[in-house]
């Protein structure tokens, strides 16, 4: 495959995953008219304006990328403000009830502290593995659920982010949404990562064949 194709399509992929765990059933065929330019009347204006942040957010991941910026509070932040459509990252000021992961983040109080904590820890060198770091941020930034809004999206950019970050490609997760808040509902309760981290492994496996 073509280095311009393998990127339409990892793009696609990309996209595909982010609305089926955000929870939306639009078809394959409708996303790419979206991504495409064309407005799908029968989609709604949420998976249009998220296609659109999706998109944003990965010349971002490249300018980064280039620059060799380590995954932080303030590059988590850079992703937000893409995947927003241009709003100002602001931590959550309330602490909600996460009833798809029957689970309840942390106060809002401890949300700076826990991610300069997650931060420290992702680069310490405990971690060789890129996948194993992958998952781990992801699913902290998960555990921490630092916005409102979009804290979902911006772990799993985070993820990708790492995996690229170390050298490989993007391997996004090819798990249905229930089987994706079932991982994260494991990993929450028992601190169990093997859910999500095969999945990529599998996913990696496929890509390199």
């Amino acid at each position: 495959m073509d280095t311009i194709n393998y990127r339409e399509n990892a793009k696609f992929d990309w996209v595909m995953m982010n609305l089926t765990l955000s929870g939306s059933s639009i078809s394959r065929e409708r996303v790419q008219k979206i991504m495409d330019g064309g407005y799908d009347l029968t989609a709604t204006l949420e998976e249009h304006l998220l296609v659109a942040g999706l998109i944003d957010v990965l010349p971002l991941m490249d300018l980064l990328l280039g620059l060799s910026e380590e995954l932080s509070v303030p590059t988590l932040d850079k992703f937000y403000q893409r995947v927003s459509g241009g709003e100002t990252a602001a931590y959550r000021r309330r602490t909600p009830v996460l009833f798809h992961l029957s689970y309840n983040p942390v106060l809002p109080q401890e949300i700076e502290g826990e991610l300069r904590r997650l931060f420290g820890r992702l680069h310490d060198g405990s971690r060789p593995d890129p996948l194993d770091r992958a998952v781990y941020v992801h699913n902290e930034i998960i555990r921490i659920y630092p916005y409102e809004n979009w804290s979902e999206v911006i772990a799993r950019t985070a993820m990708e982010y790492e995996l690229r970050f170390s050298g490989l490609a993007m391997y996004p997760l090819s798990l249905s949404e229930r089987e994706y808040n079932s991982a994260l509902a494991s990993y929450l309760k028992l601190g169990r990562e093997n859910v999500i981290r095969e999945n990529l492994e599998m996913n990696r496996i496929m890509r390199e064949g």
